[in-house]
């Protein structure tokens, strides 16, 4: 009785332990050093109020060496896919919040499109969430924004 306990136990650990051995990342290091560089200059003139369309920076280059690996990274989630039930199934993760509704979403490779094995109840979009698990190399694009990276997602974590 006393193993199956145990058993249960690291059963029920087992993805928070998985969970340690991901890389923690800033949304910089998604980007090529110089690519960050310029989308930095280029954002002391994004307009957060919502009167104009802003003018977007656009860059889609990736960091190969990221492809495949096990990642954590915090931002907001932009609903794509729901289930019939109103579960969420995929979403983009921005890097602030309102990406993608009322300024310019953000460059390709500053956007995240998430895929969740299982969905999940609809999250707060207001809140900023944890998001990890692999991260791949793979162009995503729809009417909302594109995506040069996305993630098989392991865990939704309110941040």
């Amino acid at each position: 009785m006393q193993i199956l306990r145990v058993i249960s136990i690291f059963l029920v650990l087992l993805p928070v332990l998985a969970m340690a051995d991901a890389r923690e990342l800033e949304w910089a290091e998604l980007m090529p050093e110089e690519e960050s560089k310029a989308w930095a200059e280029n954002q002391s003139g994004v307009d957060h109020t919502g009167s104009g369309p802003g003018e977007a920076f656009q860059s889609s280059l990736t960091v190969g060496q990221l492809d495949g690996e096990d990642v954590r990274i915090a931002g907001f989630v932009v609903p794509v896919e729901t289930t019939a039930e109103g579960m969420l199934k995929e979403f983009f993760l921005v890097p602030y919040f309102g990406a993608c509704i009322h300024v310019p979403p953000p460059p390709a490779n500053q956007i995240i499109y998430g895929r969740l094995e299982e969905p999940v109840e609809m999250v707060d979009i207001w809140d900023a969430f944890w998001m990890e698990g692999t991260l791949n190399i793979e162009d995503i694009s729809n009417e909302t924004a594109d995506s040069a990276y996305t993630m098989d997602v392991d865990a939704l974590i309110l941040y």
